[in-house]
């Protein structure tokens, strides 16, 4: 009771905190409970829930480091792979320490990659076949060389050692977690390219953000400005998530997009800013879409709707949002309204405004009919 003071309600209740009543008792709320007891690596800035035909509860999540499925409280690391290559020899322990040094000619790595051996022996006396045998988070040394520190010290030193058929498997470039804003001087990695040089931006050079959506019970995900990648449910929680093109026969898949999105209406898998077929250039205000119930399929033929759209304002695609009836799609200027028209054109695009702005990739929220933004100044509906 506030309407009363401390001293005319006494033996009555005035201030409290995290409480309630229940039959005039009171009782505490409870709290935050801790959902998992293991752990994921990366901050995490991407969640999808979806349930899969088999009635698995997944969660899918994308943190700056990995991208998981969690199930049952377990974080399953699905993170693609970049390349996968086979070393003769690659390491070298020094007595003493335990960081040990690998070599691979054009490795690609940057400082915080992850890389998987198999294959390896022992090395250095007591850093034996089990301990190189793992995944490693490494630092870079050179384009020729990384560094990664096992779990013991060695006690010997040992060069060019380890193993004539090593596996080393890259999973792809890491993101930032912070940004610095603009194309100029501190964008991007030290050392990226020559004094003064301004750099464009990249899926390895931006906060790194995913996008995600549920195809069925299997799953289209895609790094900001990156690769789009397909996990198959029935493959197990072991399976990594790959390229979708290496999964089509189709040679104009799109393999860069800033975001994914699959349309519930209408089955449509479709990839905003992307490389247009035959390309490695991303177009960053090209809009590509499958052929429907078919996410393999991105040629536009006479017998599919596979197809693409270009939109005219702005400079880039930010971001994409479904709604029940259309899917509207912001630039960094305007706003778009995407509908299923069905054949010969499948989608129509409109422009709803072109003096909006949008300040960044997750300002966005759709409740019902309406979506909700944060511009540089101010909100809009």
């Amino acid at each position: 009771i506030r309407d009363l003071t401390g001293y005319t309600n006494e033996g009555g209740w005035r201030v409290s905190n995290l409480v309630r009543f229940r039959y005039g008792f009171p009782e505490t709320i409870g709290g935050w409970e801790k959902y998992s007891t293991s752990q994921f690596l990366g901050t995490c800035r991407s969640l999808l829930n979806w349930i899969t035909l088999s009635g698995d509860d997944l969660l899918g999540m994308g943190t700056h480091l990995k991208y998981y499925v969690e199930r049952g409280g377990q974080y399953n690391d699905i993170t693609p792979l970049r390349d996968t290559v086979v070393l003769s020899n690659p390491f070298t322990a020094t007595n003493g320490s335990s960081v040990i040094n690998v070599n691979d000619v054009g490795h690609g790595c940057m400082t915080g990659d992850f890389v998987t051996f198999s294959g390896a022996s022992s090395l250095g006396g007591n850093v034996t076949a089990a301990i190189l045998n793992q995944e490693y988070q490494v630092t870079r040394v050179d384009a020729d060389n990384y560094s990664i520190t096992v779990s013991v010290t060695a006690n010997s030193s040992d060069s060019g050692n380890g193993g004539a058929s090593v596996t080393a498997a890259y999973q792809i470039n890491v993101g930032l977690n912070t940004q610095v804003g603009g194309t100029g001087w501190g964008a991007g990695t030290w050392g990226r390219g020559t004094w003064g040089s301004a750099t464009t931006l990249s899926a390895t050079n931006t906060l790194r953000l995913w996008s995600q959506d549920n195809y069925g019970e299997d799953l289209v995900f895609n790094v900001r400005g990156g690769n789009v990648v397909y996990w198959d449910a029935t493959s197990g929680l072991t399976t990594r998530g790959v390229s979708l093109a290496s999964l089509s026969s189709d040679t104009t898949t799109p393999t860069l997009a800033t975001q994914v999105l699959v349309s519930d209406r209408d089955r449509h898998v479709i990839a905003f800013g992307a490389n247009q077929g035959g390309s490695t250039a991303q177009d960053p205000l090209l809009i590509r879409f499958s052929s429907q119930e078919d996410p393999f399929d991105w040629t536009p033929t006479s017998t599919n709707t596979a197809g693409d759209l270009r939109l005219g304002s702005g400079s880039y695609i930010v971001r994409a949002v479904e709604t029940k009836r259309e899917i509207l799609v912001f630039t960094e200027t305007a706003l778009y309204s995407m509908q299923f028209i069905g054949p010969p054109y499948t989608f129509g695009i409109q422009m709803i405004s072109n003096n909006i702005s949008i300040n960044g990739y997750n300002t966005t929220v759709s409740i019902d009919d309406s979506v909700f933004w944060m511009g540089d100044t101010e909100f809009y509906v």
